[in-house]
């Protein structure tokens, strides 16, 4: 599998390329966490605009297994980025709403 992102590096070790502009390094951090379990993972900058992860299978995955989850960690990735965006731009509503809802009622507390 050679689409740009996600790259077979050797077999049985691939490299999924990101773009820094696109995803934070909290972000990819916090999706690699998650797939720890199945894959060895090591994660460096491969060029001043993107970084590189790659994975090495752990337990003696078949090699469409690997795909599959390397197509999961790409989402996951995403998904981890959706939140912070959503966090940054309205965190503070949360914040407004757990204000709220914790505050003592008038004449109670």
């Amino acid at each position: 599998m050679n689409d740009g992102v996600i790259n077979e590096v050797k077999p049985g070790v691939f490299c999924v390329h990101l773009a820094k502009a696109l995803y934070e390094r909290e972000a990819v951090f916090a999706a690699a966490y998650k797939f720890r379990e199945d894959f060895f993972i090591r994660i460096e900058p491969v060029e001043e605009t993107h970084v590189g992860i790659w994975f090495e299978v752990k337990r003696g995955q078949a090699i469409n297994e690997m795909r599959d989850g390397l197509g999961e960690f790409c989402n996951e990735v995403l998904d981890q980025q959706v939140r912070m965006d959503l966090d940054k731009r309205f965190g503070h509503l949360r914040e407004a709403i757990y204000e709220q809802a914790f505050r003592p009622i008038n004449g109670r507390g």
